[in-house]
């Protein structure tokens, strides 16, 4: 009898335990949400790619202020101090003023990778976008402003802008050195790392690369636009205004654009003309290319929007060269000639009067004879 309940008590304690251990299993299996379905590889078998991650914020912050960092926010007409870890909308100006024997310098974040620099007296002014607008402007006004972005980031986000130019897809690091003068403004831009596009009136740089730099001068009636190589060769495309171009196979005329392409290198030089026509009142647009020894490759006029007005590329072919260069040396033997004729005419009549002096002497001494020779005939009569 004993023997018996033992064996029921072991059986009772054994399916405690089990219980025991199995349940908690059980409910934690039943609080345990179900995993979520697996997504679809991408194509290739690949996983799928990440979510892009923005490249700006909604606000910029300033990341650092040294010195007398200044900020003008939209709708206020007074410079305040700027308070470093604080984001400011945009459309809000900054500014460095340093003061007597003190450094400026002021950073400020678009993003997590990108952020603009300002060193000494600089001045700049972000422009207001929409709500939820993906793109950035930067403008220029005074001073040197360095812009550090994603080397990947995408075209058609990031733009610095001027009166007079526009520099847009920019990736990298780039450099500005702005000023304002009497009659316009006057510009250095390089492309530290990445590349950048550089665009202006009748004037386009598709892709500025690493270590390229450009200085721009402009007149503030927007009338005279020079372009000046200083570092590395940039492609730049010129307009050539309208030109009217035949299909053979419909016999119809086609007004279609045309541009020239000069590489802007070391000390290579464009110049552009503009000037208001009085009849008609388009643009009249005179181009000039400098190579870099100041001879002028390349020259073309014509009227904005006019097909008609059109002078195409003014060259000079190489027989009209070779004549030129003919004429030339053949005006230089001449100006020789008559040099050495004018040189030789002098030393004849220098001859010829000394001649004529000599004679003249040589009839005075006769005419002195003579009359001394009378003189003694004369004495010997009175005797």
């Amino acid at each position: 009898m004993m023997r018996k309940v033992s064996f029921q008590a072991v059986l009772a304690v054994t399916a405690f335990s089990a219980s025991a251990v199995f349940a908690p299993l059980c409910a934690q299996d039943a609080e345990t949400p179900a995993a979520a379905p697996a997504e679809p590889a991408a194509e290739g078998g690949l996983p799928p790619p990440l979510p892009a991650e923005r490249p700006f914020t909604a606000l910029f912050k300033c990341a650092r202020a040294e010195g007398a960092v200044q900020v003008l926010k939209p709708g206020t007409s007074e410079w305040v101090a700027a308070e470093e870890g604080r984001f400011y909308p945009l459309g809000t100006a900054l500014r460095t003023v340093p003061e007597a024997g003190s450094a400026c310098l002021a950073e400020f974040a678009f993003g997590p990778a990108s952020s603009l620099k300002m060193t000494s007296a600089a001045e700049v002014a972000t422009r207001p976008i929409e709500i939820g607008g993906g793109t950035r402007t930067v403008e220029l006004r005074s001073g040197r402003v360095q812009l550090n972005l994603p080397r990947t980031l995408k075209d058609g986000l990031f733009f610095v802008t001027a009166p007079f130019f526009t520099c847009s897809n920019l990736a990298g690091e780039s450099l500005f050195d702005y000023q304002r003068l009497a009659d316009g403004d006057e510009a250095v831009v390089r492309c530290v790392t990445g590349t950048m596009t550089l665009e202006g009136r009748h004037y386009r740089i598709a892709r500025m690369a690493a270590a390229n730099q450009v200085r721009i001068r402009s007149t503030g009636d927007d009338l005279y636009s020079w372009l000046r190589g200083e570092s590395g060769d940039s492609k730049v495309e010129l307009d050539q205004g309208m030109v009217i171009e035949k299909n053979f196979e419909t016999d119809e005329d086609k007004e279609v654009k045309r541009t020239l392409e000069f590489t802007l290198s070391p000390r290579c030089a464009v110049k552009i003309f503009r000037r208001r026509s009085p009849v008609g009142g388009n643009m009249l647009v005179s181009t000039m290319t400098i190579d870099a020894t100041g001879e002028i490759k390349n020259r073309c006029a014509f009227a904005e929007g006019r097909a008609n007005v059109n002078s195409g590329e003014l060259v000079i072919a190489p027989a009209a060269v070779a004549d030129i260069e003919k004429e030339k040396a053949k005006t230089a033997s001449e100006e020789t000639e008559e040099v050495e004729a004018v040189e030789a005419k002098p030393a004849k009549a220098k001859a010829k009067a000394k001649d004529d002096g000599e004679a003249e002497e040589e009839k005075k001494d006769e005419e002195k004879e003579e009359k001394e020779e009378k003189k003694e005939e004369k004495k010997d009569d009175d005797i």
